[in-house]
């Protein structure tokens, strides 16, 4: 949840107003820079104050000036203060909250057309840091990637079919841990259904899809036989119709035949399996969805 802050008009979490059980009228970057709570009036945080019984603390009337930004220009700046705020760990620990906002501060209260254009990392390296270190800490080389999938036998750890994706349990972009200990294996569905999911939170949530993951291992071993008699068959009917320079030799329909069916098979194994992998992908999103909802809360 958020508020528009009424000085920089921007729109902030809930959080960033919040102090000592009083809801302020401006948020927390325009209070680090001097501006008084008791010059803004803000309906919807005194709204909030009154539903949460915190005290609100602001004007009643706004006797001070607040920006004014295009509905671009806003929107361009709160994209920067979100993509800041979900940054790897290298980011946050260089680029401290309190610099963060010093930097921004001083961008808003320019035109927005000497505004940097483009994401976060435009962004930051306009100000001067260097994003390709911050942000890229993925530093795998190929001969620890190709260790970790003979050490799990291109088999998926969290799944348990074919796996060829090198995964950072606890993902490198809030770690920075390139260790062995923190690598195992997945497949490229399992390796994007993660994401950057914490690897205690994803375990626990996914151990309660365990029998639609146990479907698609099944599935991935049905397919696997289909596909090679599928090919079985196709070799066949290549011998067939060559040995008598006939397209239509005896025999070669009845093949044609079993091809179709066979593939038919398999095309409505490909089907299922991907209508229980969506299943499985909207039951995990939704569940962290909810979790993170509550993180994001709990100090309401």
């Amino acid at each position: 949840m958020k508020l528009v802050c009424a000085h920089c008009t921007l729109r902030w979490p809930v959080a960033d107003y919040i102090t000592d059980a009083a809801v302020q009228s401006v948020c927390v970057l325009c209070r680090r820079h001097g501006v008084a709570a008791a010059d803004f009036a803000n309906s919807a945080a005194q709204l909030f104050a009154q539903s949460t019984a915190l005290t609100y603390q602001g004007a009643a009337k706004t006797t001070g000036t607040p920006w004014q930004f295009t509905k671009t220009a806003r929107r361009q700046a709160e994209g920067i203060v979100d993509s800041y705020m979900a940054a790897p760990p290298a980011v946050l620990e260089n680029i401290t909250p309190e610099i963060f906002g010093n930097r921004l501060w001083r961008m808003l209260q320019t035109e927005h057309e000497t505004w940097p254009q483009g994401d976060l990392r435009v962004v930051l390296a306009s100000w001067g840091y260097p994003v390709e270190t911050l942000f890229n800490q993925n530093t795998l080389d190929l001969t620890t990637r190709q260790y970790i999938r003979e050490k799990y036998r291109h088999i998926c750890q969290y799944c348990g079919r074919y796996g060829n994706s090198v995964d950072h349990m606890d993902p490198v972009s809030h770690s920075g841990n390139n260790n062995i200990a923190n690598l195992t294996l997945a497949c490229a569905e399992c390796n994007q259904l993660k994401g950057d999911m914490p690897y205690a939170d994803f375990m626990r949530i996914d151990q309660t899809t365990a029998p639609l993951k146990a479907d698609l291992r099944r599935l991935e071993k049905t397919q696997k036989a289909l596909k090679q008699h599928l090919l079985d068959l196709q070799g066949q009917l290549a011998a067939l119709t060559h040995q008598a320079a006939d397209p239509t030799a005896p025999g070669a329909d009845a093949l044609r035949q079993k091809i179709k069916e066979n593939q038919d098979l398999v095309d409505q194994s490909r089907a299922d399996s991907m209508k229980i992998s969506q299943l499985r992908g909207r039951y995990v999103q939704s569940q962290w969805t909810v979790a993170q909802y509550r993180e994001e809360t709990r100090g309401w």
